[in-house]
């Protein structure tokens, strides 16, 4: 796919410092070095001079290393930023942006000239995709990965989310919560979320976190998108799933110490 003379795409794979993670090995020696991937590109939606353009930016880290649990993790971090599968972490960004620009230009050009010969101008046909990433040290030497999105793609606000994936540093694979929580502690995560909810958000029931904008469309309930910090698990909950969008991203931390753990 050919772009117009306004299309810019910067790549870069720069090495970052290294970051070390714990690890689960009994000395403790066990560490994991990142690279960084840096991808900028933007696409007009059309060849005029001041056509509306999407801009894609891609900052995330990938493991530096070669062992089978690194593969596997890189490819698991690959398909939650960027979808599908792919050889590699810098071809499957490419092919996300390739895709993204494509549906882009497929979604609005027709529009925006229906409205250029309106002569409308709108600035929502400027789209923004921003992935960022950070890492850091879990429970019993789990790696952390968070991602972040923002994404704006025309209408009054934009649209953020993250996600925490949980790795076993030794084998690569995603750590379940029922692989740290006994049945028995999995069962009281609601009544613990629900008390955590009403001590942050100052409520003393559950009338009084609707009046917020809170629980009104559903239950509380365990989401599959939690992070297993050294301390204690934090749930995350993005905007508009138990809240309305205006309260944001809620981010509610159970300290090991309320919960029995298969770990101890």
């Amino acid at each position: 796919m050919k772009y117009g003379k306004m299309s810019k795409y910067i790549y870069g794979l720069a090495f970052a410092m290294a970051f070390l993670c714990a690890c689960r090995g009994e000395d403790g020696s066990c560490s994991l070095s990142f690279q960084q991937l840096k991808v900028e590109k933007t696409v007009p939606l059309d060849s005029s001079e001041h056509s509306p353009a999407c801009k894609v930016i891609i900052e995330a880290d990938e493991i530096n290393d070669t062992t089978r649990a690194a593969r596997n993790m890189n490819r698991t971090i690959a398909f939650h930023l960027f979808g599908g599968m792919h050889r590699s972490f810098a071809s499957a960004a490419d092919s996300f942006c390739l895709t993204y620009a494509e549906q882009y230009r497929r979604d609005l050009t027709d529009l925006y000239k229906a409205d250029r010969q309106s002569g409308i101008n709108s600035s929502w046909y400027d789209y923004k995709y921003r992935m960022a990433t950070e890492h850091k040290d879990g429970l019993n030497g789990y790696l952390c990965y968070l991602i972040h999105k923002v994404k704006y793609e025309g209408g009054a606000r934009e649209y953020r989310e993250e996600q925490c994936l949980n790795f076993d540093t030794e084998t690569g694979e995603l750590v379940k919560l029922e692989d740290v929580l006994p049945p028995a502690s999995l069962a009281l995560l609601p009544s613990l979320l629900t008390e955590e909810l009403l001590k942050t958000y100052g409520c003393r029931n559950r009338k009084e976190l609707q009046d917020k904008g809170i629980l009104r469309l559903t239950d509380i309930y365990i989401p599959l998108n939690y992070e297993l910090g050294k301390e204690g698990i934090t749930f995350i909950y993005n905007a508009d799933e138990i809240a309305a969008y205006e309260v944001g991203a809620i981010r509610l931390t159970l300290p090991y110490s309320r919960l029995e753990t298969h770990t101890k």
